[in-house]
């Protein structure tokens, strides 16, 4: 049985939305199972009319699900004192043989769900956090443009097999380098293709320079986010890029609950399938953002370096797995370590000490 996370009793209506650009499609429950279905156009003052002139000595409860619509509904809502959730689309329960999907059936299931006090809401961030959001994501836009860039230029030296013509085709990605790849003698219309993803390269690579002091601007200007991170920034292993795609995903610390959160948020926590006596663990779960869990990693390869506590504790894992898969599973195990080292400083907004 689910625990329930609220009393639905203390509520006299549950209306489940389905938000897309052009409409809103509402199913109102009450207590007993009585439902009605509406559909209006997307402008949040006219639902905001709707429960103002329907429901207005009803202590209502809204929910719709997280995705491309942001959270204006939810401020628009929480402004004139409806309350309102945002919901994980991945938890509202949904049969495996549904054959038919629609708005109208969507927002049955999101008020079923509240109304049953099945599902939990997620945190809605500040404007601030909302605002570092943005400017993390434009960081990953460049980042993958970055990325795609080198994989084509690979690509293309390996296709026209141009590796032999450049003197280290395995060094860093330097301003040497770059310029070889500019001198590298090929056709005209490899060349031209070549500058043309050289171009793109170049592109990718300034605007991220141009993004990141954007980002450390921000949050020097920002009292609150600024403080956290350089509590972030005394964990060995952690920049400002990593600390700040952290706070910008998890939003306001002060909401965090336990040490374990951080870790499931950022799917390092392993699998379950026990019954019985039988404990079986597996892989980690790989849930939430896959670019902040790459980063925890990585910044678990520098923690090692620089924290005794944590460089025994990777070796200690190591050696109790095979060699093949020993380090990877180490490591994620020191990544995993490191968001509970995390949490800590952000709940208690103390710097880290480490140990020598």
């Amino acid at each position: 049985m689910i625990k329930n996370i609220y009393n639905p009793q203390d509520y006299d209506r549950f209306i489940g939305i389905d938000v897309d650009s052009k409409s809103f499609a509402f199913t109102v429950m009450d207590k007993g199972v009585t439902k009605r279905s509406k559909k209006i156009p997307a402008k949040s003052h006219m639902l905001v009319k709707y429960i103002q002139k329907n429901f207005q000595n009803r202590h209502v409860l809204c929910a719709y699900e997280a995705g491309g619509s942001g959270f204006s509904l939810h401020d628009t809502l929480t402004a004139n004192n409806i309350e309102c959730w945002v919901l994980s689309p991945n938890s509202i329960p949904c049969s495996k043989n549904t054959m038919v999907k629609n708005n109208r059936l969507d927002s049955q299931r999101i008020a079923q769900a509240i109304k049953s006090a099945e599902i939990p809401p997620i945190r809605i961030p500040s404007q601030e956090y909302r605002e570092l959001r943005h400017l993390i994501r434009i960081y990953d836009n460049y980042s993958k443009a970055q990325s795609t860039a080198k994989k084509r230029i690979k690509a293309l030296l390996l296709f026209e097999n141009l590796y032999g013509k450049i003197s280290d085709p395995a060094v860093r990605w330097t301003q040497h380098f770059i310029q070889e790849l500019e001198q590298c003698p090929c056709s005209q219309a490899t060349r031209a293709r070549l500058d043309a993803l050289l171009s793109d390269l170049k592109y990718a690579r300034t605007h991220l320079a141009t993004t990141l002091q954007a980002i450390k601007n921000f949050c020097n200007n920002s009292i609150v986010i600024h403080e956290y991170i350089d509590c972030l920034i005394s964990i060995p292993g952690i920049g400002i890029r990593t600390a700040s795609y952290i706070l910008g995903k998890l939003g306001d610390p002060s909401q965090l609950r336990n040490p374990r959160e951080i870790g499931a948020f950022f799917g390092l926590t392993p699998k379950e399938n026990s019954t019985g006596d039988r404990i079986n663990k597996g892989s980690i779960s790989h849930a939430g953002n896959s670019i902040a869990r790459a980063l925890l990693i990585e910044a678990a390869w520098v923690a090692i370096r620089y924290d005794k506590e944590l460089y025994h504790f990777y070796h200690r894992i190591r050696s109790r797995n095979p060699k093949q898969s020993g380090s990877q599973k180490a490591i994620t195990a020191v990544a995993r370590k490191l968001t509970a080292r995390i949490y800590a400083v952000l709940k208690n907004k103390k710097k880290y000490i480490r140990t020598q």
